[in-house]
């Protein structure tokens, strides 16, 4: 089998892979704004965004290619998550519930010039996202938006915020309502790039809305359309983020499956034996039955036959195996592994990031249980 094991790397994948090794390793000590905007500018320039936030229907095998050979070339997986920020978690609902007014600014998040962030967790509404108490009211033609963002990824350097707020909290997903929101509104404030452990290549921070004005034709959708407008990104961002997760896997079987015909202990080959060589054969397994899953959940995307529960599989899955691949690999390097700078520690920093953002594993979990008629 060898490298044949793996499906067979399709131009667009090897283009987007050398993408994403070019921008090399993000600065993790630094301010990461000139390296993101640059990371920005060469993805642009390759078509990334066209392709993920495409003007007609998804070409399913392009997408995968492509969501593939970024995570497969990028030196971190902070950057493959600004890029879903921006095409998933704001641009999808745009092409979805936006007027003519909101789509006029889709040519600019397409070429680059505008980055996009979605703003919806908060310090009490992470997981339980309903219950966030951001609040906007009517005052004569306009809305004000009043409250606190927390964990917003892109938003050091996003132009516009997708913005989630309730008109009274008891209302629950009916009081919901989405708006876009400039970055030079007056009132909106944005904190710094949090320190974090892993996920380098992005920045993720606080906003704050103080006041901030917006005319009426800044809602996105209708009155009370927040909770959709929001499922419909988490059903992008679940689906299209697991295929970042389908490179580093392969990255991480190839480099292991080399590693242990190279690395000898006790005069052989560590991938003679049998427990080194089974960890390489289940990283072999999760990749392949991750990449089946992902391509039949952006069919199932592209034809708008896919669930929150399919897509809620699909993240649940893959990014627990891209968790258990990294500690594998981890696990093969011993302590090498532990060393400043060792790439797979960084990949197992990562990949824990991997069963946090867009929604917990416990939460996935509840979502299929609730479409399979089980749960309250």
């Amino acid at each position: 089998m060898n490298h044949s094991a793996l499906p067979e790397e399709t131009p667009e994948l090897r283009a987007a892979r050398t993408l994403g090794q070019s921008l090399g390793a993000p600065p993790s000590g630094s301010d990461p704004r000139a390296w993101i905007r640059e990371a920005w500018k060469k993805a642009a320039e390759l078509g990334v965004f066209e392709v993920l936030i495409p003007e007609e229907a998804l070409n399913v095998e392009v997408v995968l290619s492509v969501l593939e050979g970024v995570g497969m070339g990028c030196a971190g997986e902070g950057f493959p998550l600004a890029l879903g920020a921006h095409c998933f978690g704001f641009s999808a609902p745009l092409l979805c519930f936006g007027s003519e007014e909101h789509k006029g600014l889709l040519p600019s998040l397409r070429d680059g010039s505008v980055m996009g962030a979605l703003a919806a967790t908060e310090t009490e509404a992470g997981s339980d996202v309903m219950s966030l108490k951001t609040r906007f009211r009517r005052d004569g033609d306009d809305y004000v938006l009043q409250g606190a963002k927390c964990f917003i990824t892109n938003a050091r350097e996003a132009d516009y915020f997708l913005v989630l707020a309730t008109k009274d909290p008891r209302l629950h997903f009916r009081g919901l309502s989405a708006f876009l929101v400039p970055r030079a509104t007056r009132g909106l404030e944005v904190g710094i790039d949090e320190p974090r452990m892993g996920m380098h290549g992005c920045s993720v921070s606080s906003v704050w809305f103080d006041d901030v004005r917006v005319p009426r034709s800044a809602m996105v959708g209708g009155v009370g359309q927040g909770a959709s407008v929001f499922q419909h990104a988490l059903t992008w961002e679940r689906s299209m983020l697991a295929g970042f997760h389908l490179g580093v896997m392969r990255r991480q079987f190839l480099a292991a499956l080399d590693y242990a015909k190279e690395r000898r202990q006790f005069g052989r080959p560590i991938g003679n034996n049998q427990y080194v060589a089974g960890r390489i054969v289940d990283m072999l397994s999760r990749y392949r039955t991750s990449h089946l899953l992902v391509r039949n959940t952006l069919t199932l995307l592209s034809t708008g036959a896919l669930t929150p529960g399919e897509a809620s599989l699909t993240k649940l899955y893959v990014s627990e195996a891209a968790l258990a691949s990294g500690t594998d690999a981890f696990r093969l390097h011993g302590g090498m592994g532990l060393m400043e700078g060792s790439e797979v520690g960084r990949e197992l920093r990562d990949a824990l990031g991997g069963i946090v953002y867009s929604g917990t594993s416990e939460i996935q979990k509840v979502i299929i249980a609730a479409e399979l008629g089980l749960g309250s």
